[in-house]
C-alpha cells in the first residue's frame, strides 16, 4: 500500500557515492597492466576532487551529526587537500625487522627514519617528504611524494601498532611490501589482504647482501613462482640492500702500512627507486585519483552508516517517549472517546517529529493519512485497542459515577478498578503507538516508501518483534512509574 504524501521540503535522495567515479579509472589501470599503454585522462584528479566535494555536500548532516562525525569528515577533507596538492603516499609495510625504515632512508639518501636493533623500533606512523625524487621531474608533474613508515604487523602485544600500520596501508597510493627472505604465511596473508584493497604493491626483497648468490636467486625464484602467484607481477618484485651489513676493508695509512676497518657499503636502492618512479610516471594520476576515491568511498559508507545509527537512536528515544505520553494520557483521561482523539493527535505529532529527525518533513494531512493506513495494517490489534479503550472508558465513567452517587463511600473500590482498567488501556495504547512509530521510521528511512513487502507486512513484522522483545512489558512498567508520579 502506498501512502500519498505532500512533496517533502527536502526530497529523499541517495547521496552519490565516490565509488561511482571508479570504473573508468579502474579500466585505465587494467589496460595499463596489459600490453598496450594507456593514456590517462588529464582531468582524472580534477574529477576525483569534484566527486569528493559532491560526496561531502550530499551528506546533509545536522550540526549535531557533524560534531559526532568530525573525525570522518576531517578525513574526507584531508583527501580533498591531498588531491589539491597531488600528494602521493608511498607506504612501507611488513613485519618487524625487515628493514622498512632502512629502505625509506635509502630512498631519501639520508637517515631520517629511526632504525635500530631493537625488535619493533618503529612504534608509530611517521612521514617524510621525498623532495629529491619529485624535483627530478621523473614523477608526474607537480607531484608531492611522501614516504610513510609504519610499525611491524606481527609484534607481540603491538595490536595498536598493527592497526596504525594497516590504516596507513589503507591510505597508501603505493605499498612497498618489504620482506627479507623467504616469505612466512603471515606475510602472504597480509599481501593478499592488501591486494583485496586494490593497492599497487611493489614487493621489496631487502637485505640481499646477507645471502650468497645461489640462495638469493633461489629465494627470488620462489617469490616469483610460488609465494605470490596471482598477487604480484614479476616486474614488481625488486631486490635491494637498503642498509648493507658492514664489511672489513683494508685501508692504507699515510706511512704506507695498512689496517683493517669495518665499513658499511653503499645501499643498493636504485632499482627500487627507478621502479617507483616508473609506476608514477605511467600511472601516477590514475593511482592518486583511484586510491583517493576508494578511501573516500569507504569513509562515505561509514558516515552514512553512522548517520543512520544516530538518527535511529534519536527516533527510538522519541518513539518511546511519545508512546509513554500517549499511554499516560489515555490512563488519566476519564472522558469516553475523547482519549481516542487525544491518542490520534499524539501519534500524528510523533510522526511529524520523526519526519524532522530523518530530514523529510511531512505535512499534518500526510501524517494523518500515514497513521490511518498503519492502523488498517495493524488489523485485529488496532480494532482490539479501539474496543478496549471504548469499553474501558465506559467502565471508568461508571466507576466515577458510582463514587459520586455513594457520596464517596465507593471511592477506594472505584479507584482500584479505575487504575486497573487505566493501566490496561494505557499499555494497549502505548504499544500500538510504539509499533506505529517504528513503522513510520521504516517508511521515512526508505525515502517515504514501504518497499516490496508493503505496509501490512512491515507493520506485522514490527508487531511480532515488539511482542518477542517484550516491549509491551517494558512499556507497562514505565507507564506504572509515570502514573505513580502523576
Amino acid at each position: 500500500m502506498s501512502v500519498p504524501t505532500d512533496p517533502p521540503t527536502t526530497a529523499p535522495e541517495t547521496p552519490k557515492s565516490a565509488a561511482a567515479a571508479l570504473d573508468p579509472l579502474l579500466a585505465e589501470l587494467e589496460r595499463k597492466r596489459g600490453v598496450d599503454p594507456v593514456v590517462v585522462a588529464p582531468d582524472a584528479v580534477d574529477r576525483a576532487r569534484d566527486t569528493i566535494d559532491a560526496t561531502i555536500a550530499s551528506l546533509k548532516l545536522t550540526p549535531q551529526e557533524e560534531q559526532a562525525m568530525a573525525s570522518e569528515l576531517g578525513q574526507l577533507r584531508d583527501l580533498a587537500r591531498k588531491l589539491d596538492q597531488s600528494t602521493v603516499e608511498i607506504v612501507a609495510f611488513g613485519m618487524v625487522s625487515r628493514g622498512k625504515s632502512s629502505v625509506l632512508n635509502a630512498l631519501l639518501g639520508r637517515d631520517l627514519f629511526e632504525v635500530g636493533a631493537v625488535h619493533g623500533t618503529t612504534v608509530r606512523r611517521s612521514t617524510q617528504e621525498w623532495a629529491d625524487a619529485a624535483s627530478d621531474g621523473e614523477a608526474f608533474d607537480g607531484a608531492r611524494l611522501v614516504l610513510v613508515d609504519t610499525p611491524g604487523i606481527d609484534e607481540v602485544g603491538g595490536e595498536i601498532r598493527e592497526v596504525q600500520a594497516r590504516e596507513a596501508a589503507r591510505r597508501a597510493d603505493i605499498v612497498l611490501f618489504v620482506v627479507s627472505g623467504d616469505m612466512q604465511r603471515g606475510e602472504i596473508d597480509a599481501l593478499a589482504e592488501l591486494r583485496r584493497l586494490q593497492k599497487p604493491i611493489l614487493l621489496v626483497f631487502n637485505q640481499i647482501d646477507r645471502y650468497p648468490d645461489a640462495d638469493r636467486r633461489e629465494i627470488h625464484a620462489k617469490l616469483e613462482d610460488e609465494r605470490v602467484k596471482g598477487l604480484i607481477r614479476p616486474e614488481d618484485i625488486v631486490l635491494c640492500a637498503a642498509r648493507p651489513d658492514p664489511v672489513q676493508v683494508k685501508v692504507r695509512l699515510p706511512d704506507g702500512s695498512t689496517k683493517t676497518v669495518w665499513e658499511r657499503p653503499e645501499p643498493i636502492i636504485e632499482p627500487l627507486k627507478a621502479r617507483i618512479l616508473d609506476v608514477l610516471e605511467s600511472e601516477g594520476k590514475a593511482l592518486v585519483a583511484l586510491n583517493t576515491l576508494l578511501l573516500a568511498g569507504d569513509l562515505h559508507a561509514e558516515i552514512l552508516d553512522r548517520k543512520v545509527r544516530i538518527r535511529d537512536e534519536a527516533a527510538d528515544r522519541l518513539i518511546w517517549n511519545f508512546a509513554l505520553a500517549k499511554g499516560a494520557a489515555v490512563a488519566l483521561n476519564p472522558i469516553p472517546v475523547a482519549d481516542l482523539a487525544g491518542g490520534l493527535a499524539v501519534d500524528v505529532g510523533m510522526i511529524l517529529a520523526l519526519s524532522k529527525v530523518y530530514g523529510i518533513p511531512l505535512s499534518r494531512p500526510a501524517a494523518v493519512r500515514l497513521v490511518r493506513d498503519m492502523m488498517f495494517a495493524l488489523g485485529a490489534m488496532g480494532l482490539v485497542q479501539v474496543a478496549t479503550r471504548l469499553v474501558g472508558s465506559g467502565v471508568r465513567a461508571s466507576l466515577a459515577g458510582l463514587t459520586i452517587m455513594t457520596g464517596g463511600l465507593a471511592g477506594p473500590l472505584a479507584a482500584i478498578g479505575y487504575g486497573a482498567v487505566g493501566v490496561t488501556q494505557a499499555a494497549a495504547a502505548a504499544s500500538t503507538s510504539y509499533v506505529l512509530g517504528q513503522g513510520a521510521g521504516t517508511y521515512l528511512r526508505q525515502g517515504c516508501q514501504w518497499g516490496p513487502n508493503g505496509v501490512k507486512t512491515v507493520i506485522q513484522q514490527l508487531l511480532a518483534q515488539a511482542k518477542a522483545d517484550s516491549v509491551v512489558d517494558r512499556l507497562r512498567d514505565d507507564l506504572k512509574n509515570r502514573l505513580k508520579q502523576s
